[in-house]
């Protein structure tokens, strides 16, 4: 009997053993913030440079980029403005934005107060901004 149990208690080391050498590194893709916050930074989990700073009260965003002196800084992204269903409630939480693993056109900014939408859009000029969604 107490081969049994010895026998028992090698084989559920090393499939506990195996079990723990599959394990995968964690990836943070957004900052978790309290339902309060009024800011969260969300990451592409496919584009580092789609790092983005979101005021989740008012919808503005900033994309994380390289200065010219070898630093880094927050740039304003421009935002056009979808329709008057865009309402925001003053000192609440009326943002939230969806990062695609697949497409980074699949980037979307909402308003979580009414559905109003945008996605990721990319101009050779002006680089990435937010257009309405229909």
């Amino acid at each position: 009997m107490r081969q049994i149990v010895f026998l028992a208690s090698c084989c559920g080391l090393l499939i506990s053993g195996s079990l723990h050498a599959q394990d995968f590194p964690r990836v943070s893709q957004s900052t978790v913030v309290p339902d309060y916050a009024r800011y969260q930074i969300v990451q592409s989990p496919i584009l580092a440079k789609l790092t983005i700073r979101l005021d989740r009260f008012t919808g503005q965003t900033w994309q994380f980029s390289s200065t010219a002196e070898g630093g880094y800084a927050w740039g304003l992204m421009k935002r056009n403005e979808a329709s008057t269903s865009d309402i925001k409630v003053p000192g609440k939480v009326n943002y939230q934005i969806f990062m695609s693993g697949i497409l980074a056109q699949v980037s979307i900014l909402i308003n979580t107060n009414t559905g109003a939408s945008w996605c990721i859009a990319q101009d050779p000029k002006l680089g990435e901004f937010w257009s309405p969604m229909d």
